[in-house]
């Protein structure tokens, strides 16, 4: 999977976006005079996704997990099949079986304990919204009032939510894969305020999107095979180059290879451990990119 961190199409404040179908639950209420944020969109429809078989699945979520979902609350919404389940961390909404809503949940509590340990900060009070859709024309007139047309999952910083469908079905990989990537993104949100720089937003999301379960933990960071290869296949943009690339050139044609530079510097950022990472968090700027950009070719040479 290989997702896009969009900011798409310039939004018009409105007081409310209403679904009319299937029921008025599905509204979204924006602020009238706050200053424009566009919707964050990851995984647009023809972006390349991973299948399953490319890679392990890592087991999640783990048996304590699944023994603690079974004593998260959840309750029917006045949309007809549409449920709320309220897990530590997350109140997850959606019409899809509970038991898929619980396994989200699950996946989200232990994909959340990873970016604690790795990202650190401190939470904000309250839950993380999470809103799942089992239809897909349903998601796709959300998606559409919400700015992100093309997307099949995004984080919206307007609403603090993170949105997804399972229309059509694409496996446990790319489920696990997408809640990572988009929580990533809600995180450094919430949690430490950034939603950008966008190469930085986008790699640090495909870091935590590839990950291998460890004596029950969530440890992100694995090699992405798929990223490496288009890595060899092509040179890399000068870094001093890639890191001043906006919006429509990150996110044109060539979206694949550049997420795919995003990945591999930011994962040898987290391999560096000296702060690096902590400080671009906190609103800082890289020095010496000549010297970063010899670390970092050297790096991806080690990665298999």
């Amino acid at each position: 999977m290989v997702s896009l961190f969009l900011f798409l199409v310039p939004w018009t404040p409105c007081a409310v976006l209403r679904v009319c179908e299937p029921a008025a639950m599905l509204s979204v209420t924006l602020p009238e005079n706050d200053p424009v944020i566009l919707p964050v969109c990851c995984s647009p429809l023809g972006a390349l996704v991973r299948p399953d078989g490319e890679g392990p699945s890592p087991s999640l979520p783990g048996p304590a997990l699944r023994e603690a979902s079974r004593r998260w609350a959840w309750s029917s919404l006045e949309a007809p099949g549409w449920k709320l389940l309220q897990s530590d961390r997350f109140a997850v909404r959606g019409d899809a079986p509970l038991e898929n809503l619980r396994e989200c949940a699950a996946c989200l509590e232990a994909f959340l304990a990873a970016m604690r340990r790795s990202l650190g900060g401190d939470l904000p009070d309250g839950r993380f919204n999470v809103r799942i859709f089992a239809s897909g024309p349903d998601f796709r007139l959300y998606s559409t009032l919400a700015g992100a047309p093309n997307a099949e999952s995004f984080y919206d910083p307007r609403t603090a939510e993170i949105v997804i469908c399972l229309d059509p079905p694409r496996g446990p990989e790319w489920l696990r894969k997408t809640l990572a990537h988009e929580l990533t993104h809600l995180y450094m949100d919430r949690v430490w305020g950034r939603t950008g720089p966008l190469w930085f937003a986008e790699g640090v999301a495909e870091y935590f999107s590839g990950f291998r379960v460890q004596e029950g933990r969530v440890c992100p960071g694995a090699v992405d095979a798929g990223s490496l290869r288009r890595l060899r296949e092509r040179e890399p943009l000068p870094l001093a180059d890639f890191l001043r690339l906006g919006r429509e050139e990150l996110y044109g044609s060539s979206f694949a290879f550049l997420h795919a530079q995003a990945w591999s510097f930011v994962h040898y950022l987290f391999a560096r451990g000296d702060g690096l990472v902590d400080l671009l968090m906190r609103g800082g700027e890289l020095e010496d990119v000549a010297a970063l950009e010899r670390g970092w070719k050297e790096h991806v040479k080690k990665l298999e």
